[in-house]
C-alpha cells in the first residue's frame, strides 16, 4: 500500500469544497474565498509578454503533506487553481498511480462518474463537472511522475466582462 501525503480524501473535499462555494467575481471575492478554504497566496509567477492581462502566483494550502497549486486570473476575473501532488523524480511512480486511482474514486463519489476520460493507460485523464466549473485530474509519468489536478471556469471573462475572443 502506498502512503499518500495529503490523503485523497482530503483533497478532494478540498476540491469539492471549492466546486460547492460561489466562484469569486473580484480580487476581494477571491481572498476570501481562499481564507475561507485554507488556501494561501504565495510568490507570483513570471509569464511571457503576450499575456500581459493574465497573472499567475503559486498557493500553498493548510493540508499536510506535499500539495502546493498555481492560481490564475485573467483581467479582474479569477479563473481558477491546478494542485500539484504525489510527485516523485522518477517515470511510472507509485504514488501518482494511486493518487490518481484514489483521489479519482473520492471524486466520483461526490460528483458521479467523469464527464471525459482520455489518455493512454499509463498517463489517464478525466474531467468533472461542478455546476459552472471543471474540475480536470491528469496522472504525469514522464521523467518526474505526479498529479495535477484543477478547478477552473471553462470560459475565463475578460475584464471587460466579456468571454475571451479566440485565437486565430
Amino acid at each position: 500500500m502506498v502512503l499518500l501525503k495529503p490523503g485523497a480524501k482530503d483533497v478532494a473535499r478540498l476540491l469539492i469544497d471549492m466546486g460547492r462555494r460561489p466562484w469569486p467575481a473580484t480580487d476581494a471575492d477571491r481572498r476570501r474565498y481562499f481564507d475561507q478554504l485554507g488556501l494561501h497566496d504565495a510568490e507570483s509567477i513570471p509569464l511571457p509578454d503576450e499575456s500581459p492581462d493574465t497573472r499567475s502566483w503559486r498557493v500553498t494550502t493548510s493540508l499536510s503533506g506535499d500539495l502546493w497549486g498555481i492560481a490564475t486570473a485573467h483581467g479582474r476575473q479569477f479563473s481558477g487553481v491546478n494542485f500539484f501532488c504525489y510527485s516523485e523524480p522518477g517515470d511510472d511512480g507509485p504514488q501518482a498511480r494511486a493518487g490518481f486511482a484514489n483521489l479519482g474514486r473520492h471524486l466520483s463519489r461526490a460528483l458521479g462518474k467523469p464527464a471525459e476520460r482520455w489518455g493512454p493507460e499509463r498517463e489517464p485523464a478525466c474531467l468533472w463537472h461542478v455546476g459552472s466549473l471543471q474540475l480536470d485530474m491528469y496522472c504525469f509519468q514522464r521523467d518526474a511522475s505526479g498529479l495535477m489536478v484543477g478547478l477552473a471556469r471553462p470560459d475565463p471573462i475578460e475584464s471587460d466582462g466579456e468571454p475571451p475572443t479566440p485565437r486565430p
